[in-house]
């Protein structure tokens, strides 16, 4: 049980667990301080543990770090998929281009008609300073109406020529 005794000395953090915010975690330390315990109590102002724990931290200060730890969890969740997508592949640093992506450029370009591919290579094309600012009206409506990758890579390198 926690207890307004036990939270003066060995209170850490608190905060919301759930979206519908009915859950509170309290982080408080082993008398020892070598350990940390997580305990779940329900937000009801009457529960004795709650009425404990707002003496030491108040209803704003609980959303202020709940929202302080969904943010933190995004930012090392983002981290981890970006370390992913770069060990397989999935993601390229231009930093370094390891050899393995240009046999997946190459399919893609020639091998897989995709219409998201293609959509996306035409964002990518127009992107580039020299064709987005180009005055070839002719060739920048080629690439928008391009079928295939190779179409939109033509026209792509025509404007740049």
């Amino acid at each position: 049980m926690i207890t307004e005794q036990y939270l003066k000395n060995n209170f850490l953090n608190a905060y919301f667990i759930d979206s519908d915010r009915k859950n509170i975690e309290i982080l408080t330390t082993t008398e020892d301080k070598k350990s940390v315990i997580n305990t779940i109590i329900p937000f009801d102002e009457k529960y004795p543990s709650f009425i404990a724990l707002t003496k030491y931290i108040s209803i704003d200060e609980l959303h202020e770090n709940t929202y302080n730890k969904k943010k933190k969890e995004k930012e090392i969740f983002e981290q981890k998929v970006i370390e992913i997508a770069k060990r397989d592949g999935l993601l390229v640093d231009n930093n370094t281009i390891d050899s393995n992506f240009f046999p997946a450029l190459v399919k893609t370009i020639f091998e897989e008609p995709n219409t998201d591919h293609l959509f996306a290579l035409k964002l990518a094309l127009f992107e580039l300073e020299k064709i987005r600012n180009s005055d070839n009206e002719e060739l920048k409506k080629q690439l928008r109406q391009s079928k295939s990758n190779t179409e939109a890579l033509q026209a792509a390198f025509e404007l740049i020529k």
